[in-house]
Formats: structure tokens, sequence, C-alpha cells
């Protein structure tokens, strides 16, 4: 029983998980956010301020885990007439997960809730299985859209790690628990030396650890426009060339291509080139097949960037594809016409006794013996589905590698965003506004930055104004935020923002930030696809507004690469002709000026460029100065 002493009494008007069903825009995102950024577990939904229904945190996690097309409000729920800490006390008692239950009134009006405070591991662990079950979502979509777009053979394979974790003993399990509580400079991964020599088996020998450990230091991954590779390393563990795993028994004339996708089981991360899958599947091809196919390992450290390759990857209809994914995934459609198999791989750790010789502290992180067995598998796999035997074709576009796009955007900037738009109350309206947005730097914020403003707030109904966050200019974020904000202050509708990580940064575009020393504009598309692709398709944006730039070539480029890539995603870009300043022909306000007058304390000059509220702004920076 709940101890009675540990409940109280939440007032309705000071809970912030109560929500008016007409002001919902998107009731998964609404739930979402209030879970993970409030105290509350339950979304309270009003009508015309009566209790209409709710929507717990595991309602909102089987939304997610059953891929179904509407969030239901639950208009079944228990709730009590009267504040009674004994009935509440006994809710609690039989509801070991929820921690508050509403009290109503007998017109159905919240009073509030009663409630206590519920262990914080708890709770991080609920929230935990909230991301992970939305992302296992988003994740499993994109391994669909994948095998529905790509012309090559599919097999797919998981390795659901509760699974494996299930099936093995429990103090097989607690060995891996305190090899992981040791993990330290001391024992790398937790593993005595007794442990390694198991792990390595035949292969071992003195400092073989520590010379996979230093080499494994140098694999850190490096992503250009959302996809990874890794760093050349040419050491006695691990040979990366042209940012990938050599599989070192390839027949350099090989015309048919097997390309293994996944995570570090299939990158081999714990053994050397010669003891990963693909080379073990390269085996079996070299001497059952003559020297026809190559193997090619797309593996990775980490299933969360393992599959920007797939996309990104030139493949045809004569290429098989291997794809290794978790148990947090959605399973594949039956219905995909690529897809050749599906197969769980968790009953073949059963066969490997004792498992726990073969595993450093996770299934996944395995050794070259467990290895071995998923290429010997993998290969009567494709052995019995024929697919070996297929002719090459080489007419036709489907004989032609062709990659799916050349970018990609990950979960985790989706979920930066989702952050993001709870951060600065930002979501889709349902009103039939059209919004459109700016983005400036405001080096310091000018008459003409005001004049782009206004044109732009004319031809919409609400206008973002996404100041750039990256402090890489001569004033600080913090002060060219206020000079917009107060710049601005008087136009309604007009939302002023920071720009945060990926719009307009130098993880999207980092040559916007160095235009002094610009020789060659580079490629800033990645920067827009995540507009066009994340920002404005959540945020309903049609319209992004720019200045006409005449002498800046990196915003030049940047403009016209916008009005190429932004109408994918039906946003129209308008460019807007800049103002002059009205003193002689072509004197045109420009930010540079600002800064140049200010240079030579030459207030008149400032003064003629910039709007008042900005003159007062720096007037107080330069009397803070002094």
């Amino acid at each position: 029983m709940m101890d009675v002493e540990k409940l109280f009494f939440l007032d309705r008007e000071k809970m912030t998980s109560v929500y008016e069903r007409k002001e919902i825009q998107d009731l998964p995102e609404t739930a979402y956010g209030c879970f993970l950024h409030g105290k509350g577990e339950i979304l309270y939904i009003t009508d015309e301020g009566k209790l209409y229904g709710i929507c717990s945190i595991g309602d909102l996690e089987r939304f997610y885990r059953e891929d179904k097309k509407e969030l239901e409000i639950n208009r079944r729920y228990t709730f009590l007439k009267s504040v009674d800490y004994d009935r509440a006390a006994s809710f609690f008692a039989n509801a070991k997960t929820v921690n508050e239950i509403p009290v109503i009134t007998e017109e159905n009006e919240l009073q509030g809730v009663i409630t206590y405070e519920k262990e914080e591991a708890l709770r991080n662990t609920q929230q935990a299985n909230l991301k992970r079950t939305r992302s296992n979502l988003w994740y499993g979509r994109e391994l669909r859209r994948f095998i529905n777009t790509t012309r090559a053979k599919v097999l797919v394979y998981t390795f659901p790690n509760k699974k494996i974790w299930r099936q093995m003993s429990e103090a097989e399990r607690q060995l891996l628990r305190e090899r992981s509580k040791r993990a330290g400079d001391l024992y790398w991964f937790g593993l005595s030396k007794e442990e390694w020599k198991k792990f390595w088996m035949d292969a071992y020998e003195e400092g073989i650890v520590d010379t996979m450990r230093t080499e494994m230091a140098q694999c850190a991954m490096v992503i250009e426009n959302g996809v990874p590779s890794l760093p050349a390393v040419n050491g006695k563990c691990y040979h990366f060339e042209d940012g990938f795993r050599v599989t070192p028994n390839t027949p350099p004339d090989a015309e048919k291509r097997m390309f293994f996708y996944g995570p570090c089981i299939f990158l081999g991360a714990y053994c050397k080139d010669d003891q990963t899958i693909p080379y073990y599947l390269q085996n079996k091809l070299n001497e059952n097949h003559g020297l026809h196919w190559k193997v090619i390992n797309r593996g990775l450290f980490g299933p969360e960037h393992c599959y920007a390759r797939m996309f990104t990857e030139e493949l045809s209809e004569n290429d098989i594809v291997i794809i290794g994914y978790m148990d947090f995934f959605a399973r594949p459609d039956d219905t995909m016409p690529n897809l050749i198999l599906e197969h769980d791989m968790s009953e073949l750790f059963t066969e490997i006794k004792p498992i726990t010789d073969y595993l450093i502290d996770y299934p996944l992180h395995c050794n070259y013996m467990v290895n071995q067995k998923i290429a010997e598998r993998v290969y009567r796999d494709i052995c019995a589905e024929g697919i070996l035997n297929d002719e090459v074709s080489d007419t036709g576009n489907a004989a032609l590698p062709e990659k799916i796009q050349d970018y990609y955007i990950n979960w985790d900037v989706h979920e930066y965003f989702m952050e993001y738009y709870w951060q600065h109350g930002l979501c889709r309206e349902t009103n039939g506004f059209v919004k459109g947005a700016v983005i400036m730097n405001c080096n310091p914020f000018t008459k003409g930055h005001r004049y782009l403003i206004e044109q732009a707030r004319g031809r919409v109904d609400k206008l973002y104004v996404f100041v750039v966050e990256e402090d890489k200019s001569s004033f600080a974020f913090k002060d060219r935020f206020r000079m917009v904000a107060q710049g601005v202050a008087d136009l309604p509708d007009v939302q002023v923002i920071p720009s945060g990580k990926y719009i307009l940064s130098k993880d999207t575009f980092a040559q916007y930030f160095e235009k002094e020393n610009v020789e060659t504009v580079e490629n800033m598309d990645y920067d827009l696809r995540i507009f066009g692709e994340v920002v404005a398709k959540d945020l309903g944006i049609r319209y992004r507004f720019v200045g006409e730039e005449p002498l800046d070539q990196v915003t030049r480029a940047y403009n016209e690469t916008m009005k190429r890539i932004l109408p994918e995603y039906g946003v129209s870009v308008v460019e807007i002709p800049r103002v002059m300043s009205g003193v002689e022909s072509g004197d045109v306000i420009s930010a540079t000026r600002v800064r140049k007058a200010l240079e030579e304390k030459d207030w008149q000059t400032v003064e003629r460029l910039c709007p008042e509220s900005t003159v007062s702004y720096l007037k107080q920076m330069v009397d803070g100065e002094n």
C-alpha cells in the first residue's frame, strides 16, 4: 500500500499538463513534449473547461510502437470526486507506474490531481523508453523506405539484443554487468587479461589488446552532409581506406558486389580485418564461386549512423545488400518486392557456450568465432535463395548504379528539432496561416534588415526571424539577438528565434562564417535540405525571404542554391531588393558599412544606416566598455 504521507494535492492552476482540446494542433507532439520536458505523465485534455479525456505516457508509447495513424484520447479513465488520499493510495498500489490521479467535480471540471514524487530512476526509464520507441518507429520507416526504393536485392538480419540477453543465464548476465561496472583505464571494457585471452582465443598475443585500443581511438567518424565515414587507418588490427574497413581477401577484378550495412557487429569492431563477417563470407565465395564476388564492408561504430550510407550508395539490380539492424527497429513489411528474406539471428547466440567467453560487455560486441558463425548462416541463406547465380545485367537503366540521394538527415537532427520547437513554442498551426521565414546574422541590425522583415511580413500572416546563433561574428549572438528583437518589437506576428544548431551554422554551411577567405564556394545544399525537409515541413513555412546580394559571392551563391532546392519542398524563395540609404545613388545599407563607421566613431553614419533601437543599443555597449 502506498504511504499516504507521500501524497499531495496539486491544484489545477499549478498544473502544466492541461490543454484545451481545440488549441492542440498535434496531439502526439504536444504529449511528447509534455512528457519529456514537464513533470507530468498524463496529459489532461479539456473541452470548454470540462475534462474531456486523458493521454498517458504509456498511451503515447503504444501509439509509436504500433505505428498507429491516430493517437486516441482515452475517455475511460480512473478519477476521484474528492481529495481522498486513502483511495488514491489504493489506486497507486495497483498501478505501479502511475503517479497521479485526477480529481473532478460533479460537473466534470478538473480540480487538480493527487500525486507523489516518483523515483527519478523509474521516471528516467519511462522517458528513455518513450524516446527509444519513437526513434524505433522512425528507423523502421527509413528501413522500409530504403527497401522499397533501392533496386538491389536486400537481406535483413535482426540482432534483438533484449531477446539474446533473456536467453542467457542469470550468471552470464551478471558477469557482463560486472564487466560494465569495472570498465575503465585499468580494465578496458571491464575485461581482465585472462578474459581477453578467452575472447581472442588462438589469435591472442601479448600486447594485442593495447594495440586494438590505440588503433580504435583513431577511428572517430567524420560526417559530411549527414553521411558518415571513417578516417584512413593502417594498423595491425584495423585498415580503413576511402572511409571504410578493408576486406583484405576481396578479388580486385570481381564484377559482382555484395554490401554489408550495419552497426559494429558488421564492422567487426573488436576483431582484426581477417576476422570480420565480410571477410569470412568472402572466403566462402572465393572457395565456391570463383572470384566473381566482392564483399564490401560498410559497417560503422554504433547503430545511429549506419544506415545513412545505404541511401547515398550507388546501387543497381546486380548488387546484393545485407542489412543488420537491432531489436529496436520496426520489422519490415512482408510485401516488399526487393526484400529477399528477413531472419532473426538470436538463436545463433544460444548455440555458443559459454557465450560470455565470446562477448565483451554486450551481445553485439563479439569475437571472431561469432562472426564466423554469422557469415556461415548468411552464406547458406544466399545460396538457398539462388541469388548468387543471377547473371550480371549490363544493359538498361536498372544495371546502372544509382544513389537514392546524396545527403542524409539522421534521427538525431529530427530529435534535436523536436526539443528546439518545444523550447521556443513552435508548432504547425492548422488555422490556415501563411507562414514565412527570414534567416539573418544582423552584425549589427540595420535599416536594411528592418526593411526586409517589413516587406516579408507584408506577404505572410506570420513571420519567423531566425537569428544566426553561431558566435562567429563581430557582435556576440546575445547582442545581435537583442538588437533584432528590439528592432521588430512593434511588428505584429513576427517571432524572433535563435537559429540553433542546424539552421545556417558551422555544421551545415561553414563557409558562411569564413567569407573573407573563400575563393571557391562549396556545397551548401545540406543546410537547405535540413531547412526544407525538416523545419519548413514541421512548421508549415511556405516562403523564405532573402535580401538581394550584389557584392558577397558566398551569400549570393547561397541565395541561388536556395532557389534551386527549396521549391522541391513547397517553399517559394522571394528575393527582396536592397534598400538604399538615400544619400547618393547606389549607396546601399550594409552591416559592413556600419561596422566600419563604428571603428571610425562615425555616429552620423551609424544613425543613418541603423534604426533608433540599434543606435541606442550600440551606444549602451560603447558606454559599457568605457
